[in-house]
């Protein structure tokens, strides 16, 4: 469940492999991202279907079950600009901040929680923000034949 201010709310998507934790081991490196798309609703006047794309973060972990309790926080919006970490609502921005955290995994799947600031609307000047909350599980996907175990 996606939470925007007070007003807002979006149920996950799990239609068309968008809502994934990724884990990614190589030689002696680990690296972990987020993807999460939710479904279409209203917002505003408009009808939007948000999304979130958290990039790789680099960890010691070297498996997907030790990222419990990994925690990852960016506190400016020109960190996450770097970063390329975005989240979509009319067009794919940087967020002013966030942290995340892997809550949870079990049954393939990663309970995540994620809060922040997001730019609602990144036209306007001074650009509109807006508090954001994810409560979730999602699939997580450590190789492409992960995606069987999740579809019908």
């Amino acid at each position: 469940m996606l939470k925007i201010g007070d007003k807002y709310s979006f149920e996950v998507s799990y239609a068309d492999r968008q809502s994934c934790l990724m884990f990614f081991k190589e030689d002696d490196s680990s690296s972990w991202s987020l993807d999460i798309g939710f479904c279409e609703g209203e917002f505003g006047e408009e009808s939007v279907a948000p999304a979130i794309c958290i990039n790789p973060i680099d960890t010691d972990k070297n498996s997907v079950e030790e990222l419990v309790g990994e925690k990852f926080e960016v506190t400016t919006v020109k960190e996450c600009d770097e970063r390329e970490d975005t989240f979509y609502i009319y067009e794919s921005e940087p967020m002013v901040s966030y942290k995340v955290e892997v809550l949870e995994i079990k049954d393939s799947k990663a309970h995540i929680r994620c809060s922040g600031i997001m730019i609602v609307d990144g036209y306007s000047d001074p650009y509109e923000e807006e508090k954001f909350e994810i409560d979730c599980l999602v699939p997580i996907i450590e190789s492409a034949s992960d995606w069987a175990k999740f579809e019908n």
